[in-house]
C-alpha cells in the first residue's frame, strides 16, 4: 500500500488524463454561471414590477376609500341601516330566484 503524496508532476499528469470530462465540466460551469446571471436579472425585474404594482394598488385603494367616504350610497346606508338591510335581503332573494331558474 503506497502512501505517496501527489507531487506537482503527478498532479499535472492527473489533470491531463481526463480532457473530455474536464472540457465538459468547464462547459457546464459556464452554462450554470450564465443561467445564474439570467435568473438574477429576472428576479430583480420581478421584484421591481411587484413593488410598482403594490404601490399602484395601494394608491387605487386610497382613491376608492376616499370616494366611498364621500359617496351618497354610504351616506344613505349610514342614515337608514334597516332599509339598507331590507334592500340587500330583497336583492339577494331576487338574485337567488333568477339563478335557480325554476
Amino acid at each position: 500500500m503506497s502512501t505517496k503524496k501527489p507531487t506537482a508532476n503527478n498532479q499535472a499528469n492527473k489533470d491531463h488524463t481526463h480532457p473530455v470530462s474536464d472540457q465538459l465540466a468547464e462547459s457546464l460551469h459556464s452554462t450554470v454561471d450564465a443561467l445564474h446571471d439570467t435568473a438574477a436579472r429576472t428576479e430583480k425585474q420581478l421584484r421591481n414590477k411587484g413593488d410598482a404594482s403594490g404601490q399602484a394598488l395601494l394608491a387605487q385603494k386610497r382613491l376608492l376609500e376616499k370616494k366611498w367616504k364621500t359617496s351618497d350610497i354610504k351616506q344613505y346606508a349610514t342614515e337608514n341601516p334597516v332599509k339598507t338591510a331590507g334592500i340587500a335581503f330583497g336583492a339577494g332573494v331576487l338574485l337567488t330566484m333568477l339563478l335557480r331558474g325554476k
